[in-house]
């Protein structure tokens, strides 16, 4: 029996991904659990499991940054190794977005003839790098593949290129260099494209007072227990969230769901771009736990090892850039949450405190919040209780 194997669906907003490698070949023993493929969405990647076991008799696509449709089908298992792949089903081959052109189908048998094109002898080339040098103009066989067994890879048609273009010219002053997209890059553009266009968001800015934390944070130091301010962040946030749901809530199919768990989400910086982290039922946890925790999540979240359930159902998200000097900027939502809070440096400021000037650490924070669903005195009361909490804080 032949069985199809698709493009999971692995988040609620998740509508493509990017096939970032096999872990099998063709022809190779597949066991039901075992890791088949890995995929790239909501940047990060994920290895999945196959649903059957059996034989993997044909790929239909490989890895390449072309995006590619949930619920694609992307290759076939069978119960035997010699089964006949005699399926009549069309797969859809998705095209450049770049390029206006009607979407190509091709059956099974086709797939495989595109796969591999014979110049004199076989040549292995990917199917984006195929196209592009059929759009080109030029010849494929002339191109030095750079791949697994000599295969042709876009990069080294795009090197091919650039050789042909700069070949007998000299090199301009202020000469300047492409970076490629990236399959991380281009989903980041993506979400953050939609949301700027799709939410209508408006801002708060304003200072914390952090004297007191920061008696905490050098009182646990010396304790052994380092937190820092994004530790109490997480933690007071959520305090004012239990009072403020409406801030804890997402936009789903049109509908405003307000869920009963606290689930935070933190931006952290990984290599080419950022993802969002999810430390999970925060109201039931500690500082301690949520310090904890955060360590693990961003430490996974740089190895590249994080799961589907750390990034998903991130609502209110924290992003704190006060590490870099940076004093206020504007964070874009991250959608479905309604939310998302900027956090600046902190530095020590000439304040007024019951009548009487005062030097003081202060936070730089920032506020975006979606229009659609949270009003701005909503917003403005979930604010000062957070300030208040932050100014006064209690661990307890």
């Amino acid at each position: 029996m032949i069985k199809e194997i698709i493009m999971p669906k692995l988040g609620e907003t998740m509508e493509e991904g990017y096939l970032v490698s096999w872990k099998k070949n063709e022809g190779e023993k597949v066991e039901k659990g075992e890791v088949l493929f890995e995929v790239m969405s909501d940047k990060t990647n994920f290895e999945v499991e196959s649903l059957h076991s059996g034989y993997l008799r044909k790929k239909l696509y490989e890895p390449s940054d072309n995006a590619i449709p949930v619920t694609t089908v992307i290759g076939y298992i069978s119960d035997t190794p010699d089964e006949p792949l005699d399926i009549e089903k069309k797969v859809e081959i998705k095209m450049d977005a770049s390029k206006e052109r009607p979407v190509e189908k091709a059956s099974v048998s086709e797939v495989t003839r595109r796969e591999e094109t014979s110049v004199s002898g076989r040549i292995k080339a990917s199917p984006v790098a195929k196209r592009l040098a059929e759009e080109s103009g030029i010849d494929i066989s002339l191109i030095k593949g750079s791949g697994p067994e000599g295969r042709i890879e876009k990069e080294d048609v795009l090197d091919y290129l650039y050789s042909k273009k700069t070949e007998g010219k000299p090199v301009p002053s202020g000469d300047y260099t492409v970076k490629e997209w990236t399959p991380l890059r281009r989903i980041i553009a993506k979400r953050l494209s939609e949301s700027k266009r799709e939410i209508p968001h408006y801002y708060f800015e304003g200072k914390f007072i952090v004297d007191r934390i920061a008696e905490i944070k050098e009182a646990k130091k010396k304790e052994g227990i380092e937190l820092t301010y994004t530790d109490f962040l997480i933690f007071f946030a959520v305090k004012a969230i239990k009072e403020y749901p409406l801030i804890n809530a997402a936009l789903i199919d049109d509908e405003i769901r307000i869920y009963s768990s606290v689930d935070i989400g933190l931006a952290v910086s990984v290599e080419d771009g950022l993802v969002v982290v999810v430390l999970k039922n925060c109201d039931s946890k500690s500082i301690y736990e949520i310090s904890k925790e955060r360590k693990e999540i961003v430490e996974k979240a740089r190895l590249n090892k994080l799961t589907e359930e750390e990034i998903k159902n991130a609502r209110f998200v924290i992003s704190n850039l006060g590490m870099y000097g940076v004093e206020n900027f504007q964070p874009i939502i991250n959608p479905p949450g309604l939310a998302i809070m900027g956090v600046g440096k902190v530095s020590k400021e000439l304040v007024v405190l019951d009548d009487k000037m005062a030097i003081l650490p202060v936070m730089n924070v920032s506020f975006s919040f979606d229009h659609r669903v949270i009003d701005g005195t909503y917003a403005g009361m979930f604010y000062k209780k957070f300030k208040e909490i932050m100014e006064n804080p209690v661990l307890d």
